[in-house]
């Protein structure tokens, strides 16, 4: 089930840590990428109390800054109604 910024946004980075999504999300600020931190579906979680960060879908450049700025991240999903399926960006 969908809920919060999963519903508008559409694509879902998983990371090692929360400093590690911590760091993303300062980027995506400075970049002016809408993002939203939320906590990690229970089908993705490694850890009980684990967080993740949302964007919206169109944004596959922003990835590669992320990953250029040394972003260290586990996993990157479309969401959709149906499930979380990994992006092959």
């Amino acid at each position: 089930m969908l809920y919060g910024k999963l519903k508008e946004y559409r694509a879902l980075l998983t990371f090692p840590s929360l400093a590690d999504v911590m760091h993303a999300e300062g980027i995506l600020t400075r970049l002016d990428c809408p993002s939203a931190v939320v906590r990690t579906p229970s089908s993705l979680r490694s850890s009980c109390n684990s967080m993740s960060l949302c964007l919206p879908l169109e944004s596959k450049a922003i990835i590669d800054e992320l990953i250029n700025a040394g972003v260290v991240f586990t996993g990157m999903y479309e969401v959709r109604e149906d499930g979380f399926f990994t992006l092959g960006w």
